[in-house]
């Protein structure tokens, strides 16, 4: 959501309380320095949850921010955020000052359901803001009896990251001059095996990655109804 004026924001979160948790931070931790887990408690009785759904803070007085879910337990009234820290805006600020015990209101869950639980295999192509959508998605198929692989284009910096959420994932280097290329190299070679061709695919993260990830894919023979894809940031953008 992008930058509006304070006294819409204010109304917002008074005309419809009913629309927003209040929140608080029960536990945080660095998997990187770049990538932050946060643990918030709230009721949530009657809330839906689904794989990609994503709740919105208020970073500013002008500004909201979306973040994708990657935990969700109703009963113990909990649920966690991979956030992706990246500097330079007012999210990233708020999340890095976030700690245990500070009170949060945030919007209930919403978002497109991408999830096509009919599919026996699934893959998965996203970078460090996928990162809660894998977690939820991965945990889903693997209720369901299902598969679930993909590739993760990350900076240096956050290599070691998916090995320590358990995530079964192909990691290449992010290259900021050819977006999504290595990823595609690696979903070529998949190709060639015939081993996921009839997968359901889910591209998420950088928008020019997934782009050019749609189309390799669309070349190689798969049909567009079974490729979901959401973009959650693109260069130059704010508030995507």
């Amino acid at each position: 959501m992008p930058y509006i004026p304070k006294w819409i924001a204010d109304s917002m979160e008074n005309l419809l309380s009913s629309k927003f948790l209040n929140a608080i931070v029960k536990s945080e931790v660095y998997l990187s320095p770049e990538i932050k887990n946060i643990v918030f408690t709230a009721n949530l009785e009657g809330i839906d949850f689904y794989p990609g759904a994503a709740v919105n803070f208020r970073v500013s007085p002008n500004d909201f921010r979306h973040y994708t879910i990657s935990a969700f337990d109703r009963e113990a009234g909990t649920f966690e955020i991979i956030f992706h820290i990246h500097g330079n805006g007012p999210g990233s600020d708020l999340v890095e000052q976030l700690k245990a015990g500070d009170h949060i209101k945030i919007t209930v869950p919403g978002g497109r359901k991408l999830y096509n639980r009919e599919k026996e295999h699934h893959f998965f192509f996203g970078d460090e803001t996928s990162l809660s959508f894998y977690a939820a998605l991965m945990r889903e198929t693997g209720e369901n009896g299902q598969s679930c692989t993909g590739v993760l284009e990350l900076l240096e910096q956050n290599m070691k990251v998916p090995p320590v959420l358990g995530f079964d994932v192909v990691t290449v280097l992010k290259t900021s001059g050819n977006p999504g290329w290595q990823a595609i190299a690696y979903l070529q070679t998949l190709m060639e095996q015939g081993t996921i061709l009839h997968s359901a695919f889910y591209l998420t993260g950088n928008v020019a990655s997934i782009q050019g990830f749609r189309k390799a894919l669309k070349h190689l023979g798969v049909s567009s109804k079974n490729i979901m894809f959401q973009g959650y940031w693109a260069e130059g953008r704010i508030g995507l």
